[in-house]
């Protein structure tokens, strides 16, 4: 028999997907993109969307990081 090999990476790998993907899906982080997608458009920022997004996680990210957010109640 063959039992596979953990990586301890693959599961802090899989914790990060996991991360993102909760917060990804949360409402919170959808009305934070709109929200800067439209500000960023207005002022005809190159790839606003794109941009909105990638600032939406990672403001989520770092509030995360750093205060009493739980992504679970979804904000």
């Amino acid at each position: 028999m063959v039992f596979p090999v953990v990586d301890t990476n693959d599961e802090e790998v899989k914790e990060f997907i996991k991360k993102i993907s909760a917060i990804c899906t949360s409402k919170q982080f959808h009305n934070l993109r709109r929200e800067l997608e439209k500000i960023y458009s207005r002022s005809c920022m190159e790839n606003a969307t794109l941009t909105a997004f990638q600032d939406a996680l990672f403001t989520i990210l770092a509030e995360e990081n750093s205060g009493p957010t739980d992504i679970s109640r979804g904000f």
